[in-house]
């Protein structure tokens, strides 16, 4: 199976899951008693205090409920939805000639299949997502911070207000995913990446748009637009006929 080509896809999968749908989650939220990993005290930050309480009042949101999920960007385009109550989710990703990722998360449980990639098994291939790490690039709703809330707010650096419910500011990613592989090979790229932000009359995030071009020039700016807060979410497991334990030259490359 192509899972060596599958794993050059890296650099562009970590700017679509770890960057933009979910602001990089990992389990920063966990208290250090219970034995999981945490990050500390978050770095001292230039933001002012009304615009930063402002955009983590509207990222926190994106843990309390489910939601719909757009992503646009040069080379990669996507939509999917995400209940952080029930830790499902259903996001599809097209990735031009390295073709189409669809992911499907049920708990603990990832299937991905991909189309489009020569090589790759037509069955959906599962994979247990605490075996994937904390920065795993398919670990898209760890435990604690689901919805990525936290670790985006930890990520910022610097935002201000632009306009009523418009912010601007960088963020750096080894504040939050110190261990990720693919962020390490980004060096000091990933740690002035400039963003922007919209929220709606409901204090609600619904648009977070970074410019991953800063990262690679190939990537350019990476939209996502949040919207449908609160709709039901339905995930249906593969069938069992459909299905195969994912290799473990996979997992590797796809966790942490």
């Amino acid at each position: 199976m192509n899972t060596r080509r599958l794993a050059t896809t890296g650099v562009a999968l970590v700017a679509a899951l770890a960057l933009g749908l979910t602001g990089c989650g990992t389990d920063a939220d966990a208290p250090a008693g219970n034995g999981g990993a945490t990050t500390g005290a978050a770095p001292a930050s230039s933001a002012p205090a009304d615009a930063r309480a402002e955009l983590t009042a509207a990222a926190q949101k994106l843990n309390q409920q489910s939601v719909k999920m757009q992503l646009t960007s040069p080379v990669i385009n996507g939509s999917g939805v995400m209940d952080p109550a029930t830790k499902t989710g259903d996001m599809t990703l097209k990735m031009g000639a390295e073709g189409t990722f669809r992911i499907l998360m049920l708990g603990n449980d990832v299937y991905l299949k991909v189309t489009g990639m020569q090589g790759m098994p037509k069955k959906w291939m599962h994979m247990d997502a605490t075996k994937l790490g904390k920065s795993g690039q398919l670990n898209l709703m760890p435990d604690g911070d689901p919805g990525g809330a936290k670790q985006m707010v930890d990520s910022v650096v610097d935002v201000e207000r632009t306009a009523p419910g418009s912010y601007s500011g960088t963020l750096d990613y080894t504040r939050t995913k110190p261990d990720d592989k693919a962020i390490q090979a980004l060096g000091d790229k990933a740690k002035a990446v400039p963003f922007t932000a919209r929220v709606d009359d409901q204090g609600r995030l619904v648009e977070f748009a970074i410019d991953t071009q800063v990262l690679h020039e190939s990537l350019g700016t990476m939209i996502t637009n949040y919207s449908n807060f609160g709709a039901p979410v339905s995930v249906k497991k593969p069938a069992a006929s459909d299905t195969q334990e994912a290799p473990q030259e996979l997992i590797e490359s796809m966790g942490s």
